[in-house]
C-alpha cells in the first residue's frame, strides 16, 4: 500500500512518502509509522490521536488546526489505530488549518 504525508496548507514543511507491505490487519497508524517520521501521539477513548507530524503540531495554525488521515481519497470517522486497510489502499495524512 502507499502512504504519503502532506502539509501544503501551511506551506509544506513537513512531506514524505512510499510504499510498503504490511501484514494483514495493519492501520493507517501503522502506514503513518513505516515513513519514519517523528510522530507524537496519544492514546483516547476512541483510538489513538496523532497530535504532531514531524514537530509539526495541532493548533500551531488555529485552534482546530491538526492533522487528518484519509483512506483511498475518503476521510474515515474513526480513529487511525481502529481502520483496518486493504491491499491497495492508498493512506494520506494532511494537516489542516482552523
Amino acid at each position: 500500500m502507499t502512504v504519503s504525508v502532506t502539509s501544503s496548507a501551511v506551506g509544506n514543511p513537513v512531506s514524505s512518502g512510499g510504499t510498503f507491505t504490511f501484514n494483514e490487519g495493519a492501520t493507517p497508524y501503522d502506514a503513518l509509522c513505516a515513513l519514519g517520521l517523528s510522530i507524537n501521539a496519544r492514546p483516547s477513548s476512541y483510538g489513538t490521536y496523532v497530535a504532531a507530524i514531524g514537530g509539526l503540531a495541532e493548533k500551531e495554525h488555529g485552534g482546530t488546526s491538526g492533522w487528518m488521515y484519509s483512506v483511498n481519497g475518503k476521510t474515515p470517522n474513526t480513529a487511525c489505530s481502529n481502520y483496518i486497510l486493504k491491499n491497495g489502499d492508498t493512506v494520506v495524512w494532511y494537516y489542516v488549518t482552523g
